[in-house]
């Protein structure tokens, strides 16, 4: 933050009008920073005519801020900085800060900063029969009837109704990176589609199999039927069995691998003769091979689902895929990769410049241009 919008927190604390959010701020901007840079905003502040308040008071306060600055130390670092982002990035808000008869300062107007908005939910379908429908721009109601099969949007998430379906066909369901979806197929199951994925699936379950295929990521709630067991496929690669259960499947190509995290019932995942059987908690990563994992944060896996990036013990390259699904835009690293690993989460709903400046207090720079994202050494 700035040493105008710390005199700022202080005129507001002062006067007992900070929020939460600033006052998280504002004790984690002390953490950081210490008492030194505290006194000098102090000086600089009676340099323009305006004394924050008595001696008495600011002694009080930095006693104060002394006294949280362990407890602040100990939050996660995204958290901090998603607060501190909240104040920095203020648009074109402009505030003022006088002392009664003398002279006052001009208003502070927040930077214009490059920046990129965060994803939202949308996505493109495309039916049996070529039509394709932007599910951004669309309606709440039915948007589609096929064979017997009636599909509607309701508030953002798709679902189909086969009940009265005479013949399968196929749909296929797409999200652009900055874009997630929710939909529930024919027969109950509810699938989330993280951004960069992509879905397709009959229009009714009438085989011995419900099968669908994947590219991407997604978040499967399967609806329980003994007698047709579910099943993803991903491309040649991968076959995950399913009686009804709740995991996550994360095949997308720039990954180094695919992973299948089961969180609950039980999946069956075979790559060609090789098969393994998971427990939940446990994640398949599969390459050459399948690879058992029984140490897996199962909440880092689905934090994309509940609106959350969990970036807890990640690094550089890992964190910048996220985001370049999630805000659309290139990464480039302007010397290599930095070795940094991050830890903490923050809001999908943050724009990036905020989250960046949360990955900041890590020691890693970064500069947005237009929808280039430049990794500074």
């Amino acid at each position: 933050m700035s040493d105008e919008q710390i005199i700022h927190l202080i005129h507001k604390y002062r006067n007992g009008t900070l929020t939460e959010t600033e006052e998280l701020a504002f004790f984690s901007w002390y953490a950081e920073v210490g008492s030194a840079s505290f006194h000098r905003i102090l000086q600089q502040a009676g340099e323009v005519d305006y004394v924050p308040a008595s001696p008495a008071f600011l002694s009080s306060l930095e006693e104060r801020l002394q006294h949280k600055k362990a407890v602040v130390r100990k939050m996660p670092i995204l958290r901090r900085a998603a607060a501190a982002a909240a104040i920095i990035l203020l648009g074109t808000t402009a505030w003022y800060v006088f002392k009664p008869q003398r002279r006052s300062i001009p208003p502070i107007v927040a930077a214009k900063v490059n920046d990129v908005q965060p994803g939202k939910n949308g996505a493109v379908l495309t039916l049996a029969n070529g039509q394709v429908i932007a599910l951004d721009s669309t309606g709440n109601g039915v948007i589609a009837n096929q064979n017997g099969t009636t599909v509607t949007l309701q508030n953002g998430s798709l679902r189909y109704n086969a009940e009265k379906a005479a013949a399968t066909s196929y749909n296929m369901i797409r999200t652009p990176n900055a874009r997630q979806f929710k939909l529930v197929l024919p027969d109950g199951t509810t699938v989330w589609l993280n951004a960069g994925s992509s879905l397709k699936y009959p229009t009714a379950f009438n085989g011995r199999e419900r099968i669908v295929t994947i590219s991407g990521e997604a978040f499967f709630d399967v609806a329980k039927d003994a007698e047709h067991p579910f099943v993803v496929e991903v491309a040649d690669q991968l076959k995950v069995q399913v009686l009804g259960t709740q995991f996550n499947l994360n095949a997308y190509t720039d990954e180094k691998q695919i992973n299948a995290t089961l969180i609950q019932g039980s999946i069956r995942v075979n790559k060609g003769a090789s098969a393994v059987v998971l427990q939940p908690g446990q994640q398949a990563q599969v390459n050459d091979g399948i690879t058992v994992n029984s140490h897996i944060n199962t909440a880092q896996v689905t934090a994309w689902k509940d609106g959350v990036f969990n970036f807890d013990d990640l690094g550089v390259e890992a964190v910048m895929r996220q985001l370049a699904r999630w805000y659309d835009i290139e990464v480039v690293y302007e010397q290599g990769i930095p070795g940094t690993r991050f830890y903490g989460e923050i809001g999908r709903n943050l724009s990036l410049a905020q989250v960046l400046e949360g990955l900041k207090l890590s020691g890693v720079h970064f500069k947005i241009e237009g929808k280039r994202l430049i990794v500074l050494p």
